[in-house]
Protein backbone atom coordinates (compact mmCIF):
# COMPACT_ATOMS: atom_id res chain seq x y z
CA UNK A 1 0.00 0.00 0.00
CA UNK A 2 1.25 3.50 -0.13
CA UNK A 3 1.06 5.03 3.49
CA UNK A 4 -1.13 7.58 3.33
CA UNK A 5 -3.27 7.32 5.71
CA UNK A 6 -2.31 7.64 9.85
CA UNK A 7 -3.31 8.73 12.79
CA UNK A 8 -2.47 12.51 13.54
CA UNK A 9 -0.15 11.85 16.67
CA UNK A 10 -0.22 14.85 18.33
CA UNK A 11 -4.21 14.88 18.66
CA UNK A 12 -3.95 11.14 19.73
CA UNK A 13 -4.74 9.82 23.07
CA UNK A 14 -1.98 7.77 24.47
CA UNK A 15 -3.83 4.59 24.78
CA UNK A 16 -5.38 5.23 21.45
CA UNK A 17 -1.86 5.49 20.27
CA UNK A 18 -0.92 2.43 22.00
CA UNK A 19 -4.19 0.38 19.97
CA UNK A 20 -2.72 1.48 16.68
CA UNK A 21 0.51 0.26 17.46
CA UNK A 22 -0.68 -2.82 18.31
CA UNK A 23 -2.69 -3.20 15.72
CA UNK A 24 0.39 -1.85 13.54
CA UNK A 25 2.12 -5.04 15.37
CA UNK A 26 -0.16 -7.26 14.53
CA UNK A 27 -0.23 -6.69 11.27
CA UNK A 28 3.33 -7.24 11.17
CA UNK A 29 2.90 -10.50 12.68
CA UNK A 30 0.42 -11.62 10.20
CA UNK A 31 2.54 -10.53 7.25
CA UNK A 32 5.07 -13.59 9.09
CA UNK A 33 2.70 -16.12 7.82
CA UNK A 34 2.76 -15.06 4.51
CA UNK A 35 6.50 -15.67 4.36
CA UNK A 36 9.70 -13.41 5.59
CA UNK A 37 9.64 -11.17 2.74
CA UNK A 38 6.04 -10.21 3.43
CA UNK A 39 7.13 -8.14 6.02
CA UNK A 40 8.71 -5.36 3.75
CA UNK A 41 5.13 -4.82 2.49
CA UNK A 42 3.93 -3.27 5.86
CA UNK A 43 2.57 0.33 5.95
CA UNK A 44 0.03 2.65 7.78
CA UNK A 45 -2.49 1.85 4.76
CA UNK A 46 -2.56 -1.67 6.16
CA UNK A 47 -2.67 -0.72 9.90
CA UNK A 48 -5.96 1.45 8.70
CA UNK A 49 -7.29 -1.64 7.04
CA UNK A 50 -7.22 -3.84 9.88
CA UNK A 51 -8.50 -1.42 12.72
CA UNK A 52 -11.62 -0.34 10.35
CA UNK A 53 -12.50 -3.77 9.94
CA UNK A 54 -12.18 -4.57 13.08
CA UNK A 55 -14.46 -1.69 13.89
CA UNK A 56 -17.08 -2.41 11.69
CA UNK A 57 -17.65 -5.77 12.46
CA UNK A 58 -17.25 -5.15 16.41
CA UNK A 59 -13.77 -7.51 17.21
CA UNK A 60 -12.34 -6.61 20.29
CA UNK A 61 -8.63 -6.44 20.12
CA UNK A 62 -7.04 -9.72 21.82
CA UNK A 63 -3.83 -8.02 22.97
CA UNK A 64 -0.70 -9.70 24.06
CA UNK A 65 2.59 -8.92 25.33
CA UNK A 66 5.32 -9.82 22.55
CA UNK A 67 8.62 -9.15 22.06
CA UNK A 68 9.69 -7.65 18.42
CA UNK A 69 13.00 -9.35 16.88
CA UNK A 70 13.26 -6.29 14.58
CA UNK A 71 13.04 -3.99 18.11
CA UNK A 72 14.19 -5.91 20.27
CA UNK A 73 15.21 -3.21 22.84
CA UNK A 74 11.51 -1.99 23.00
CA UNK A 75 10.97 -4.75 25.31
CA UNK A 76 6.98 -6.68 25.40
CA UNK A 77 4.35 -4.30 23.56
CA UNK A 78 0.96 -5.18 23.44
CA UNK A 79 0.14 -6.65 20.18
CA UNK A 80 -2.79 -7.87 18.10
CA UNK A 81 -2.75 -11.45 17.54
CA UNK A 82 -4.88 -14.23 16.15
CA UNK A 83 -6.79 -11.77 14.58
CA UNK A 84 -9.22 -11.43 10.97
CA UNK A 85 -8.48 -8.22 10.64
CA UNK A 86 -5.02 -7.80 10.67
CA UNK A 87 -4.57 -11.37 8.86
CA UNK A 88 -6.81 -9.70 6.18
CA UNK A 89 -4.89 -6.46 5.98
CA UNK A 90 -1.67 -8.27 5.78
CA UNK A 91 -2.90 -10.55 2.69
CA UNK A 92 -4.14 -7.89 1.23
CA UNK A 93 -0.96 -6.28 1.38
CA UNK A 94 1.29 -8.92 -0.17
CA UNK A 95 -1.20 -9.28 -3.25
CA UNK A 96 -1.25 -5.20 -3.49
CA UNK A 97 2.64 -5.38 -3.33
CA UNK A 98 2.76 -7.72 -5.91
CA UNK A 99 0.68 -5.72 -8.77
CA UNK A 100 2.94 -2.58 -7.34
CA UNK A 101 6.47 -4.11 -8.01
CA UNK A 102 4.72 -5.54 -11.71
CA UNK A 103 3.61 -1.89 -12.13
CA UNK A 104 7.02 -0.46 -11.39
CA UNK A 105 8.89 -2.50 -14.02
CA UNK A 106 6.38 -1.53 -16.39
CA UNK A 107 6.92 1.97 -16.08
CA UNK A 108 10.79 1.83 -16.40
CA UNK A 109 12.42 0.73 -13.26
CA UNK A 110 12.79 -3.35 -14.69
CA UNK A 111 15.13 -4.43 -11.29
CA UNK A 112 11.44 -4.29 -9.22
CA UNK A 113 11.03 -7.31 -10.92
CA UNK A 114 14.09 -9.62 -9.09
CA UNK A 115 11.54 -8.67 -5.52
CA UNK A 116 8.83 -11.40 -6.88
CA UNK A 117 10.56 -14.53 -5.67
CA UNK A 118 10.50 -12.87 -2.09
CA UNK A 119 6.36 -12.72 -1.81
CA UNK A 120 5.60 -16.04 -4.07
CA UNK A 121 5.04 -17.66 -1.35
CA UNK A 122 2.80 -15.19 0.68
CA UNK A 123 0.97 -14.74 -2.84
CA UNK A 124 -0.05 -17.96 -2.95
CA UNK A 125 -1.46 -18.61 0.39
CA UNK A 126 -3.39 -15.32 0.28
CA UNK A 127 -5.02 -16.38 -3.04
CA UNK A 128 -5.97 -19.42 -1.83
CA UNK A 129 -7.62 -17.82 1.57
CA UNK A 130 -9.13 -15.05 -0.20
CA UNK A 131 -9.73 -15.46 -3.66
CA UNK A 132 -12.61 -13.25 -4.01
CA UNK A 133 -10.40 -10.64 -2.49
CA UNK A 134 -7.91 -11.58 -5.86
CA UNK A 135 -10.13 -11.42 -8.31
CA UNK A 136 -11.51 -8.04 -7.37
CA UNK A 137 -8.02 -6.61 -7.35
CA UNK A 138 -7.15 -8.50 -10.71
CA UNK A 139 -10.28 -6.88 -12.57
CA UNK A 140 -9.43 -3.72 -11.12
CA UNK A 141 -6.01 -2.99 -11.95
CA UNK A 142 -6.86 -3.95 -15.28
CA UNK A 143 -9.25 -1.92 -15.33
CA UNK A 144 -6.89 1.11 -14.31
CA UNK A 145 -3.78 -0.06 -16.50
CA UNK A 146 -6.65 0.61 -19.83
CA UNK A 147 -7.42 3.89 -18.09
CA UNK A 148 -3.57 5.00 -17.59
CA UNK A 149 -2.73 3.37 -21.24
CA UNK A 150 -5.66 5.37 -22.99
CA UNK A 151 -4.63 8.40 -25.23
CA UNK A 152 -6.92 10.87 -24.28
CA UNK A 153 -7.18 12.14 -20.64
CA UNK A 154 -9.69 11.91 -18.20
CA UNK A 155 -8.37 13.26 -15.15
CA UNK A 156 -11.35 11.50 -13.12
CA UNK A 157 -11.62 8.39 -14.25
CA UNK A 158 -8.12 6.92 -12.71
CA UNK A 159 -9.07 8.20 -9.46
CA UNK A 160 -12.41 6.88 -9.54
CA UNK A 161 -11.50 3.34 -10.98
CA UNK A 162 -8.53 3.16 -8.08
CA UNK A 163 -10.94 3.95 -5.89
CA UNK A 164 -13.68 1.43 -6.93
CA UNK A 165 -11.48 -1.22 -7.01
CA UNK A 166 -10.66 -0.88 -2.83
CA UNK A 167 -13.92 0.45 -2.10
CA UNK A 168 -14.51 -3.30 -2.99
CA UNK A 169 -11.09 -4.96 -1.63
CA UNK A 170 -12.69 -3.66 1.44
CA UNK A 171 -15.66 -5.14 1.29
CA UNK A 172 -14.77 -8.21 0.37
CA UNK A 173 -12.91 -9.05 3.90
CA UNK A 174 -14.96 -12.32 4.92
CA UNK A 175 -15.37 -10.67 8.51
CA UNK A 176 -17.16 -7.33 7.40
CA UNK A 177 -21.21 -7.78 8.23
CA UNK A 178 -23.38 -7.73 5.24
CA UNK A 179 -25.19 -5.03 6.10
CA UNK A 180 -21.80 -2.95 6.59
CA UNK A 181 -20.51 -3.88 3.13
CA UNK A 182 -22.31 -1.19 1.15
CA UNK A 183 -21.07 1.87 3.25
CA UNK A 184 -17.78 0.40 3.85
CA UNK A 185 -17.08 0.12 -0.15
CA UNK A 186 -18.28 3.74 -0.44
CA UNK A 187 -15.77 4.70 2.05
CA UNK A 188 -12.90 2.75 0.68
CA UNK A 189 -13.96 4.38 -2.90
CA UNK A 190 -13.36 7.50 -1.40
CA UNK A 191 -10.41 7.06 0.43
CA UNK A 192 -8.64 5.46 -3.00
CA UNK A 193 -9.27 8.30 -5.17
CA UNK A 194 -7.66 10.39 -2.12
CA UNK A 195 -5.09 7.93 -2.34
CA UNK A 196 -4.22 7.96 -5.70
CA UNK A 197 -4.75 11.59 -5.70
CA UNK A 198 -1.86 12.36 -3.45
CA UNK A 199 0.06 9.49 -4.71
CA UNK A 200 0.16 11.78 -8.36
CA UNK A 201 0.83 14.63 -6.53
CA UNK A 202 3.76 13.26 -4.65
CA UNK A 203 5.30 11.61 -7.18
CA UNK A 204 5.35 14.00 -9.71
CA UNK A 205 8.48 15.25 -10.55
CA UNK A 206 9.71 11.37 -10.59
CA UNK A 207 6.61 10.72 -13.42
CA UNK A 208 8.00 13.57 -15.14
CA UNK A 209 11.33 12.88 -15.15
CA UNK A 210 10.68 8.84 -15.99
CA UNK A 211 7.69 9.31 -18.60
CA UNK A 212 5.03 7.77 -16.13
CA UNK A 213 1.53 8.21 -16.31
CA UNK A 214 0.59 10.73 -14.09
CA UNK A 215 -2.61 12.82 -13.91
CA UNK A 216 -1.09 16.47 -13.00
CA UNK A 217 1.96 15.98 -15.29
CA UNK A 218 -0.86 14.89 -18.22
CA UNK A 219 -2.84 17.73 -17.96
CA UNK A 220 -0.88 20.57 -18.04
CA UNK A 221 -1.79 22.13 -15.27
CA UNK A 222 -0.06 25.49 -14.19
CA UNK A 223 -0.92 25.17 -10.41
CA UNK A 224 -1.43 21.21 -9.82
CA UNK A 225 -0.85 21.67 -6.05
CA UNK A 226 -4.08 23.81 -5.99
CA UNK A 227 -6.07 22.02 -7.84
CA UNK A 228 -4.98 18.85 -6.52
CA UNK A 229 -6.14 20.29 -3.28
CA UNK A 230 -9.37 20.77 -4.12
CA UNK A 231 -10.08 17.45 -5.32
CA UNK A 232 -8.05 15.55 -1.74
CA UNK A 233 -10.54 18.14 0.23
CA UNK A 234 -13.69 16.78 -2.04
CA UNK A 235 -12.56 13.02 -1.20
CA UNK A 236 -12.12 13.65 2.34
CA UNK A 237 -15.23 15.32 2.88
CA UNK A 238 -17.17 12.02 0.64
CA UNK A 239 -15.07 9.87 2.47
CA UNK A 240 -16.23 11.19 5.86
CA UNK A 241 -19.97 11.92 4.90
CA UNK A 242 -20.02 8.01 4.46
CA UNK A 243 -18.01 7.14 7.64
CA UNK A 244 -20.10 9.25 9.42
CA UNK A 245 -23.10 6.46 8.59
CA UNK A 246 -21.16 3.43 10.01
CA UNK A 247 -22.06 2.17 13.29
CA UNK A 248 -18.43 1.72 14.47
CA UNK A 249 -19.12 -0.62 17.19
CA UNK A 250 -15.04 -0.71 18.88
CA UNK A 251 -11.80 1.65 17.74
CA UNK A 252 -13.96 4.72 16.96
CA UNK A 253 -11.66 7.33 19.14
CA UNK A 254 -9.11 6.03 16.99
CA UNK A 255 -10.79 5.62 13.79
CA UNK A 256 -12.48 9.03 14.38
CA UNK A 257 -8.56 11.13 14.62
CA UNK A 258 -7.53 9.22 11.66
CA UNK A 259 -10.93 10.35 9.54
CA UNK A 260 -11.34 13.94 10.50
CA UNK A 261 -7.48 14.76 10.97
CA UNK A 262 -5.21 12.23 9.98
CA UNK A 263 -6.39 12.47 6.05
CA UNK A 264 -6.09 16.60 6.21
CA UNK A 265 -3.06 16.63 7.86
CA UNK A 266 -1.33 13.82 5.61
CA UNK A 267 -2.83 15.90 2.16
CA UNK A 268 -1.54 19.16 3.75
CA UNK A 269 2.21 17.84 4.54
CA UNK A 270 2.58 16.51 1.01
CA UNK A 271 1.24 19.85 -0.42
CA UNK A 272 3.26 22.04 1.98
CA UNK A 273 6.21 19.80 0.53
CA UNK A 274 5.78 20.48 -3.37
CA UNK A 275 5.41 24.38 -2.29
CA UNK A 276 8.60 24.13 -0.93
CA UNK A 277 10.05 22.15 -3.56
CA UNK A 278 8.79 24.85 -6.25
CA UNK A 279 9.84 27.68 -4.53
CA UNK A 280 13.55 25.93 -4.06
CA UNK A 281 13.09 25.46 -8.22
CA UNK A 282 12.31 29.14 -8.91
CA UNK A 283 14.67 30.64 -6.65
CA UNK A 284 17.87 28.04 -8.76
CA UNK A 285 15.94 29.55 -11.84
CA UNK A 286 16.97 32.94 -10.58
Amino acid sequence: MFGYISPFIPELKVKDRDLYNAYYCGVCRSLKNYGAGSRLTLSYDASFAAVLIAGIAGMEPNLELRSCAVHPARGKTAVVVNDEATDFAAALSVLLARYKLIDDARDGRPLRKGLLPAFRRGVKKAEAKYPETVRILAEGLDALGAIEAAPELDPDAAPNSFGDTLGKLLASCPAVPNEDKLLLNEVGRKLGGFIYVLDALDDMREDLKRGNYNIFVRSGMEDPAGAGEAILDMYINAAVLAYDLIDIKVNKPLLDNIMYIGLGAKAAEIIDRIGKENAKSGEEAE
